[in-house]
C-alpha cells in the first residue's frame, strides 16, 4: 500500500459528504460510520421520496376529479385507475387550443369579461386568473420585488413582496405611502398574509421572485450564494 493510501485510511473513510473522522480524529469506528451512512441515505433519498409522495397524492387527487364520473358500461361502471387523469390532460389540453384558436375573438373576450363581472363569482375569477396568469405564463408582474418586512412582530423579519399598488384613497387616509406586500406561507406559497405597510418600512433586497419563493418553500434550507444574487451580494 503507499504512503498516500495508508494516510487516506488513517485520516478517515470518504463518503458522498466528506471525511469521517473518529472521536479522537483517527480511524472511525463501526457505529459511527453506520451512523454516517444512515444520515447520508437520509439525506440522499428524503427528498426524492417526499418528491414522489407529493406527486403520487398530485395524481390520484387529478385523477379523482373526473375519474369518480368517467365509468364506462364496457367495464361494468368501474372506476378505471388513471382514467380521469388522462381525461383532465385532454380536457386542458383542448381548452388550451381553444384558447388560443379564438384569442383575440369577440366572443372570448365577453365570456371573460362576463365571468369578471358576475357577482362572488369575481371575487375568485379575477385573483385566481391573474395568479395563474403570473405562475403560469412567465409573466412576473403580479409579484414585482421581493422585500423584507418585519412580521409578525418587531424584530423578526420576514421575506414578502410587492404586488399591486393600493389605491391611493387609502394612502390618504393612513396618512403614509402605502405599498402592498403579500407575506407567503412555508411549504405553500400560495397562501399566506396580506399587509398593507408604509413604504419607509418596507427593505428592498437583491434577490429575484423566483429566489425569494425557493427560500419561502424550502423554510430556508434552499437558498441562492452570494454570487447568484443578481446584486452580486454587495452591500
Amino acid at each position: 500500500m503507499t504512503g498516500t493510501g495508508r494516510d487516506a485510511q488513517a485520516g478517515g473513510e470518504e463518503d458522498v459528504f466528506g471525511t469521517i473522522h473518529g472521536e479522537d480524529g483517527g480511524r472511525p469506528g463501526l457505529w459511527q460510520r453506520l451512523r454516517v451512512y444512515l444520515l447520508s441515505g437520509l439525506l440522499v433519498l428524503g427528498p426524492t421520496a417526499l418528491s414522489l409522495w407529493v406527486l403520487v397524492k398530485v395524481f390520484y387527487w387529478i385523477d379523482g376529479l373526473l375519474g369518480n364520473y368517467l365509468r364506462l358500461p364496457w367495464f361494468d361502471y368501474r372506476r378505471i385507475p388513471g382514467f380521469g387523469f388522462v381525461a383532465m390532460l385532454v380536457t386542458l389540453l383542448v381548452t388550451g387550443w381553444l384558447a388560443h384558436l379564438l384569442a383575440g375573438v369577440t366572443v372570448m373576450k365577453a365570456w371573460d369579461r362576463a365571468l369578471a363581472r358576475l357577482p362572488l363569482f369575481r371575487v375568485i375569477y379575477n385573483p385566481a386568473r391573474q395568479l395563474g396568469e403570473a405562475l403560469l405564463s412567465g409573466k412576473r408582474t403580479v409579484f414585482r420585488q421581493v422585500v423584507l418586512v418585519q412580521w409578525p412582530h418587531p424584530g423578526t423579519w420576514a421575506i414578502g413582496f410587492i404586488t399591486a399598488k393600493p389605491p391611493q384613497a387609502l394612502s390618504e387616509k393612513a396618512g403614509a405611502d402605502l405599498l402592498s406586500v403579500f407575506v407567503p406561507s412555508t411549504p405553500n406559497p400560495t397562501t399566506g398574509f396580506y399587509h398593507l405597510i408604509p413604504s419607509e418600512r418596507v427593505v428592498p433586497v437583491d434577490l429575484t421572485v423566483e429566489q425569494g419563493i425557493q427560500m419561502v418553500v424550502s423554510g430556508g434550507v434552499v437558498r441562492p450564494s452570494d454570487g447568484d444574487i443578481k446584486g452580486g451580494g454587495a452591500a
